[in-house]
């Protein structure tokens, strides 16, 4: 194989992409595919969970701006201080311009599996308007890393 041909299978494994659905139907009234977590983040669907007060800069690799939502699984979860999140524990992280008022696309995480671990979590993020080439799937290889720093990979505290 030649060199142009591996760096492209490289970037194509370690970029951006879609992946297959995970298969694991619907959790928490949430369609755990892509496509389904597409349609849920872009209606708003989260909107009336609790929420940080503001836009707010982070240290994360999503962007300068964010604003995270915690439904009411992990609200409870993270309130009783509790190393490990439920099954249906669900975040979403509203992403911003640096002008922190355009929103730009949205990071949403879902505990698909009971116990410890990356691969017992779903990672999701994506970018409009069309959302056409998102991070999605178990144990995403790009997200994992990050969120391994939080308790049971939730690293946002609540409000």
């Amino acid at each position: 194989m030649r060199l142009p041909s591996l760096l492209l299978l490289c970037f194509a494994a370690c970029g951006p992409s879609s992946s297959v659905d995970e298969g694991l139907g619907v959790i928490q009234e949430l369609d755990t595919s892509e496509q389904g977590i597409t349609a849920f983040v872009r209606a708003g669907q989260y909107s009336a969970w609790l929420a940080e007060p503001s836009v707010h800069e982070t240290r994360a690799p999503h962007g300068s701006k964010v604003r995270v939502f915690f439904n009411d699984v992990v609200e409870r979860s993270l309130r009783d201080g509790n190393a490990i999140h439920p099954v249906g524990s669900i975040l979403v992280k509203e992403l911003f311009e640096d002008d922190g008022k355009t929103l730009r696309g949205h990071a949403l995480d879902v505990k698909i599996a009971e116990g410890p671990g990356k691969d017992t979590w779903i990672f999701y993020e994506g970018f409009g308007p069309d959302y056409s080439n998102n991070y999605y799937g178990r144990a995403h290889s790009t997200c994992h890393g990050c969120h391994s720093d939080g308790k049971d990979y939730v690293t946002s505290p609540l409000p």
